[in-house]
């Protein structure tokens, strides 16, 4: 964990704030430059991907995708686990009863405690832990766990995540003040970010300031982006559609750097490219028939 810090902090000096303003190109040559910083730390590769479904919020495809129809869609609340051969990365943190309640809006959803149990242990055991970006659903987990100082001391969140929950936090449960800003693996970069062997953080900021997506290639070749909240569904990115004006408007997303990012994740498909959609139950379980997730989260 030392070495990975120190590597953070000689690439906060290198890098000029100027640089840092530069608007970022989705296209092969950061693929490129993503797939060769996936090289750069060198250890054993993840082995496999697992996931878990914590809550479910019950939607439209209308509330989803624009132009989508009014047929149901379920919005899974799911967090991610790089089960390594001696150890494990989680990708989001799932989130409490009470955050979890904040997204029904007074209406009574599907929470699964058991699988939020799961998620606390596999964070307990992890490694590392990324955040994919500021919201409850995805970093509850982590700032109110009852081990809370344990888990954020290898946590990596980016200096625009920790601004908002500074400053404008999604809900009060998620505000942190100053002085927990020690607490966490801070990290800045302009682009991408290599943070273990075949894991590349890829900045993506839209849907909130702070979203990144991950990169990861595992020990066999097999390669994911996990896209965070880019898209709430795969329709979204196979149609190139951003989530309807209304929703857009309320979250206060950027939708011209959402499109850069759609288009970019559509044609990964010709690279072959498995792309992990945060908030699908649809697709998920065809990818657990066919060995590309494993579900359910491995505690040890």
């Amino acid at each position: 964990m030392r070495k990975i810090i120190s590597y953070f902090i000689v690439l906060l000096c290198y890098t000029s704030q100027s640089t840092f303003a530069q608007e970022i190109v989705y296209d092969n040559v950061l693929l490129n430059k993503i797939r060769v910083a996936s090289q750069s730390i060198s250890g054993e590769k993840a082995k496999e991907v697992r996931y878990t479904i914590f809550a479910e919020s019950p939607r439209t495809f209308s509330a989803t995708v624009e132009g989508g129809n009014n047929s149901p869609y379920i919005q899974a609340r799911t967090a991610y686990q790089l089960v390594f051969p001696n150890s494990s990365i989680m990708i989001d943190a799932g989130m409490d009863e009470e955050v979890h309640n904040f997204f029904g809006k007074g209406e009574k959803q599907p929470y699964f405690k058991s699988k939020n149990d799961s998620i606390q242990l596999a964070l307990n055991q992890a490694n590392k832990i990324i955040i994919t970006h500021e919201h409850g659903d995805h970093v509850a987990g982590v700032l109110r766990s009852n081990n809370y100082k344990k888990l954020a001391v290898k946590t990596i969140l980016t200096y625009q995540q920790i601004n908002t929950l500074l400053h404008q936090p999604q809900m009060p449960e998620l505000k942190i003040d100053s002085t927990q800003v020690k607490d966490f693996i801070a990290v800045d970069f302009y682009d991408i970010l290599p943070v273990a062997p075949g894991v590349v953080l890829i900045k993506a900021p839209g849907h909130t300031p702070g979203e990144i997506m991950v990169y990861t290639q595992l020990e066999n070749g097999k390669e994911y982006i996990f896209t965070g909240d880019v898209s709430w569904s795969y329709k979204g990115i196979d149609e190139k559609k951003q989530k309807p004006k209304d929703q857009i408007k309320r979250i206060g997303e950027d939708p011209k750097k959402i499109q850069f990012q759609l288009d970019w994740l559509n044609s990964l498909a010709k690279e072959n490219i498995q792309l992990i959609v945060s908030h699908d139950n649809i697709i998920q379980p065809t990818l657990v028939k066919k060995g590309i997730l494993k579900e359910g989260l491995l505690i040890k």
